[in-house]
């Protein structure tokens, strides 16, 4: 399988990062592979520059979240599925409804409605000043 190794100075939370391409390595993976979390076991040498990872077949980035010596030659890449690259076209794609009132309202009785929360604390090396407020929307996947 082909694995793209990528390095990126763009921060976590960009959506379109900028990516210069390192390697690109066919790498089997022998064990099951959890798409969202995989690892990697490869030799160091391979990895120099890198922080960012492709893998076509899995159609995702990830980041290389930790890098840990397996043995005297090799490392055990840990991933972890970067979810703004993974869905860009579909994060940039949206089509979204934005309304402006004096006093905030964020239920119009005219829309059609579904409720369904997931809540989830992702931490970021952003920190928002207090003067302004911000409210994150996510445009889920495809109903079957």
């Amino acid at each position: 399988m082909q694995v793209e190794f990528y390095h990126t100075a763009d921060n976590a939370n960009t959506v379109n990062k900028t990516l210069q391409p390192i390697k690109t390595l066919n790498i089997i993976f022998r064990l099951a592979v959890n798409e969202s979390t995989p690892f990697i076991i490869m030799n160091k040498d391979n990895l120099t520059g890198s922080n960012y990872v492709h893998i076509p077949n899995f159609n995702r980035y990830y980041f290389i979240s930790s890098v840990d010596n397996y043995t005297a030659n090799l490392v055990r890449i840990e991933l972890v599925t970067d979810l703004l690259m993974t869905y860009k076209d579909d994060i940039l794609n949206s089509t979204v409804l934005i309304t402006a009132t004096e006093k905030p309202s964020y239920f119009s009785s005219n829309l059609p409605t579904q409720t369904k929360t997931i809540k989830r604390v992702v931490k970021s090396d952003v920190t928002l000043n207090k003067e302004s407020s911000l409210i994150l929307t996510t445009i889920g996947g495809v109903s079957k």
